[in-house]
């Protein structure tokens, strides 16, 4: 298994980086308008709480993608 990264790792480029960023972003902003904007998420703060973190999560991401740009 861990030959299979290593290999996996050496095929991974500049554009790689690029595409998980972009999906990340879709992801991110699909999430923003469909259920952060959401009237429940507006009024039960532990849905609220519960998106918002996992958004943070999928920010962190995007940014250690852009990093690699």
């Amino acid at each position: 298994m861990l030959n299979m990264s290593k290999e996996l790792e050496n095929l991974i480029n500049e554009h790689h980086y690029h595409e998980i960023a972009d999906r990340l972003h879709v992801i991110i902003t699909h999430i923003d308008t469909h259920i952060i904007q959401h009237p429940v998420s507006k009024i039960n703060k532990k849905i609220y709480s519960k998106v918002d973190s996992a958004v943070s999560l999928l920010c962190e991401a995007y940014q250690e993608a852009g990093q690699k740009l």
